[in-house]
């Protein structure tokens, strides 16, 4: 009931969605879409549901459009004008915004799927898709975010971590679920978040949403990856994070997971998020 409320509340904050950029606060959407909302099948209800929504930047995961262009064909869909895609094959991650966007670096070489790092709206977004084990991709994009914080930028780490974070002991702890055996020790591996947290980074849904305990695993995987609800519940957990830095951290206004299995839950197998908060 509470978060039907929270989805109720977030929509008439920002369901009057228009073509130009608002004023302050900004909202920024994150979001898997399980290759563009279940291989399309749900495209059309996800882009009115996102420009119903009405954020300012939306930062997409699993985004096979094929082309640049067709990316912004879809981004103006919801209603943003400015958009930018990683690459034009694999599952890249996309960007869309209100405000313009100014790329900054597409990086694949040394990345399973790669990050984009870009500008909008005052912020250095670096928009992710990690691969669980490859570790070094995390330390790679934290150090560089680290970087851009010490040259006075304010800097927002958001995507598909695919990976835990310790902020989430005591609902594992309820899950029972131990992790698994990593060089002949069974323990949850968290360094892929690790690599933000020691640095610095604050979790904002966790920030101003700790009830929240999953992004992750919703009833769009059944059949094909799960045989039934409770399987669906075993598994749930936050993998998906939007990091900031302290000094943006401490502007946020509120954020939150969107957890509705009537809509986003059907759409796709991660469930969106938002932060809202003032531009730098």
């Amino acid at each position: 009931m509470r978060l039907r409320l929270l989805h109720a509340l977030l929509f008439a904050a920002l369901g009057a969605a228009c073509s130009t950029p608002r004023a302050d606060p900004v909202t920024v959407l994150n979001w898997n879409t399980y290759l563009m909302f279940s291989g399309r099948e749900h495209l059309a209800e996800a882009t009115e549901w996102i420009r119903a929504l009405g954020p300012d930047i939306a930062a997409f995961q699993e985004v096979p459009t094929g082309s640049e262009a067709a990316w912004h064909e879809l981004a103006a869909g919801w209603g943003h004008e400015h958009a930018a895609s990683l690459k034009d094959h694999g599952y890249p991650v996309a960007l869309s915004s209100r405000f313009p966007i100014e790329v900054v670096e597409r990086r694949v070489e040394g990345f399973h799927h790669g990050y984009l790092h870009a500008r909008s709206a005052g912020f250095d977004l670096l928009l992710v898709h990690f691969w669980p084990t490859r570790t070094h991709e995390a330390e790679v994009v934290a150090e560089l975010a680290a970087e851009l914080v010490e040259q006075g930028r304010a800097v927002i780490v958001l995507g598909d971590f695919n990976s835990p974070i310790r902020l989430d002991e005591p609902h594992f702890a309820a899950l029972g679920y131990e992790g698994e055996t990593i060089e002949g020790e069974k323990r949850i591996d968290y360094r892929m978040t690790d690599a933000f947290l020691d640095r610095g980074f604050v979790d904002l849904i966790h920030a101003h949403a700790p009830e929240a305990s999953y992004s992750f695993s919703s009833p769009a995987l059944i059949p094909r990856w799960r045989d039934s609800l409770e399987e669906v519940y075993a598994t749930r957990r936050r993998i998906d994070f939007v990091f900031a830095d302290e000094q943006t951290a401490k502007r946020v206004l509120d954020a939150a997971i969107i957890t509705d299995d009537a809509t986003v839950g059907q759409w796709s197998d991660h469930y969106p998020m938002w932060v809202r908060l003032p531009r730098p």
